[in-house]
Order: structure tokens, then sequence, then C-alpha cells
């Protein structure tokens, strides 16, 4: 999957099967309480997130690792006519992708990696969230 980021091109690939596994291991106890009421159509995800913000901040720095790295470790951004990892052994590899950017290249391959696996209007809100 290619996309555009502040003016940056992003490439990123699918995570394996073991990695999508460890991380909507990890992702689900954060979401898990939206999903019921995400299907009964009553409700937006816009109007759920303090809930998953509430969640997401009691999930420990190990955790949220565990979501991350793998999501990051996946995205290459075009660097002249090369492209070039943005994350590895732990490191951004660029100076400019603030904390935003970097939630919106993990959601970009959340949606893609596991895109099938949580329901459809979580997926499908969450791209028509407007961009930071």
């Amino acid at each position: 999957m290619e996309f555009e980021l502040k003016g940056q091109e992003y490439r990123a690939v699918k995570l394996d099967v073991f990695d999508q596994f460890r991380v909507s291991r990890k992702l689900l106890p954060a979401v898990a309480g939206v999903f019921e009421e995400l299907k009964s159509g009553e409700i937006t995800l816009v109007a759920l997130l303090p809930q998953v913000a509430e969640a997401v901040a009691a999930m420990s720095d190990a955790d949220c690792d565990a979501i991350l790295h793998p999501c990051l470790s996946v995205v290459s951004r075009k660097n002249g006519k090369i492209w070039t990892a943005v994350f590895q052994d732990g490191v951004m590899m660029f100076d400019d992708i603030d904390m935003l950017g970097m939630l919106e290249l993990v959601g970009n391959v959340l949606r893609d990696s596991l895109g099938d696996f949580f329901p459809v209007p979580l997926a499908s809100e969450i791209a028509d969230l407007p961009a930071v």
C-alpha cells in the first residue's frame, strides 16, 4: 500500500500473520468495549473516543511498543529515488515525523493489516476521520 502524509510518500507492506496476531492481541483489550456499541449503529467512533483514549492510556509502555514497533517496521518513505525504512532498531529514522504523524502511519498499517479482523464500522469510521 502506498499513501501520502504531509507531502511525503510512504509505502507499507502488511504485517505478517504472526505480527497481526500479536498486535491484535494487544490492541483488542483497548477497543473491545466499543465493538458492540459500534455494531448497534447507535453510536459513532467519535463519540467513543474518550473511552478508547482511556483504554489506551491504561496500556503499559511494553504493550504500546508491541503495537507501534511492528507497525512502524513495515513502513518505508521515499527518500529521493530510494525507499528508506522509517523505523529501525527502535529508532525513528526521520526527525520530521512527529507523534501524530507516527500514529497516522501506524493507523494506515492497522487498517491494511487488520481491517478484515475488526468490525467494518471501526475501519470505515477511522478512514473517515479528518487528517491531523
